[in-house]
C-alpha cells in the first residue's frame, strides 16, 4: 500500500480462503521499446516475492526503529497474529512520513479487537470502523505476497499498522548490478516490477535490448536511493548520459514511480544492495 502525504486505507476484494491459526497477544516484471515507449505484451511468468521495507528494531512498547528510522516488527515481542483459521502473520507498526509510529502495545490491542469484530465486518474486504474508537481496518488487495494481510489506519492521521506474511526472505539479486526494463509499480507491496534484459548482438534485433529470461521480478526501492535520467525520466533540453550511455542527470524516486504508474516502460541499469533493495537507477539511453 502506497502512502505519500497521509496514510490512507485501501479496501479491496480478496478471493479465496487462507489457512492457519491465531496467536493474539496484548503485548508488546519481444524487443524492449525505446525511451518513453509503453510496455507491450507483458507476461508475468514468475514473481520473486520479497518482504517490503521494514522490520526495523524498536522498543516493545512501540515507537520508531533504531535511530527513528524504519518500521517496527511488533511480532518480535508479542508473536505473530491471525484470525482463527487463517494465516498467521507478522504485525508491523509502520513508520509514517512524519516520523510517528504506533506503539506495539496499541498495535496488538487494535488487531486483536479487529479480529474479534470480523463477524460484523463490512463486505468481502472485511472493513471494520471505529476499532478502539478511531482505527479503521480492512484486508489488503492481494498479490501472492499479501494473502489476507490487514491494514489499519486512523483517518486524518499518519498512524498505520499492518500484517505481513512471515516468510524466509529469498534474496535474488543481492550486491549486483542488472540491466532491466521496468514494467510497473505494485503499490500494495511497494515494489517495482521489471524484467532482466540484455543487448542483442546480431540478427534482426542487433543492438536492441531483449528480455533475458522472460521472467518478471519485483524489488523495493531503497529509501534515499538515487535515480538518474538519460532522456525520459526527467526530460531536459538535451540528453544527459555518461560515456557508457547511462543517465547521469539527477532525477527522483517520485518521477520514476509516476512514469511506471502511467504505464511507461523504462530501460535502466539498477544497483541492488545486500538487502535486495534497489539503491541506484540509471536510465539507459535508447534512441
Amino acid at each position: 500500500m502506497e502512502f505519500t502525504a497521509k496514510k490512507t486505507i485501501k479496501t479491496a476484494m480478496v478471493a479465496g480462503a487462507f489457512t492457519a491459526t491465531v496467536l493474539l497477544s496484548a503485548c508488546s516484471g519481444n524487443s524492449v521499446a525505446g525511451n518513453g515507449s509503453p510496455a507491450k505484451n507483458e507476461t508475468v511468468t514468475a514473481a520473486v516475492e520479497q518482504v517490503p521495507e521494514g522490520g526495523g528494531q524498536g522498543a516493545a512498547t512501540g515507537g520508531s526503529g533504531a535511530g527513528g528510522a524504519g518500521d517496527v516488527d511488533c511480532s518480535k515481542y508479542g508473536g505473530r497474529v491471525g484470525a482463527p483459521g487463517r494465516t498467521k502473520m507478522d504485525l508491523i507498526a509502520v513508520a509514517a512520513t512524519d516520523g510517528t509510529t504506533p506503539g506495539c502495545t496499541e498495535a496488538f490491542t487494535v488487531i486483536t479487537e479487529y479480529y474479534g469484530k470480523l463477524p460484523q465486518a463490512e463486505g468481502p474486504g472485511e472493513r471494520v470502523l471505529d476499532v478502539q474508537g478511531k482505527w479503521t481496518c480492512a484486508r489488503q488487495a492481494g498479490f501472492a505476497g499479501s494473502q489476507g494481510a490487514v491494514v489499519c489506519g486512523v483517518p486524518d492521521s499518519f498512524l498505520q499498522l499492518e500484517t505481513r506474511l512471515s516468510a524466509v526472505t529469498v534474496r535474488k539479486f543481492p550486491n549486483t548490478t542488472q540491466e532491466v526494463q521496468f514494467a510497473g509499480y505494485d503499490a500494495g507491496v511497494q515494489m517495482v516490477r521489471f524484467q532482466l534484459v540484455t543487448r542483442q548482438n546480431g540478427g534482426p534485433d542487433n543492438g536492441h535490448w531483449v528480455p533475458l529470461d522472460g521472467k518478471t521480478y519485483r524489488l523495493p526501492l531503497q529509501k534515499g536511493g538515487e535515480v538518474f535520467s538519460a532522456a525520459t525520466l526527467c526530460p531536459g533540453d538535451s540528453v544527459t548520459i555518461d560515456g557508457q550511455g547511462y543517465g547521469n542527470g539527477p532525477c527522483g524516486r517520485n518521477e520514476l514511480l509516476q512514469h511506471l504508474k502511467d504505464g511507461n516502460s523504462i530501460l535502466a541499469r539498477i544497483t541492488v544492495n545486500g538487502d535486495d533493495r534497489i539503491t541506484t537507477v540509471k536510465e539507459i539511453y535508447h534512441p
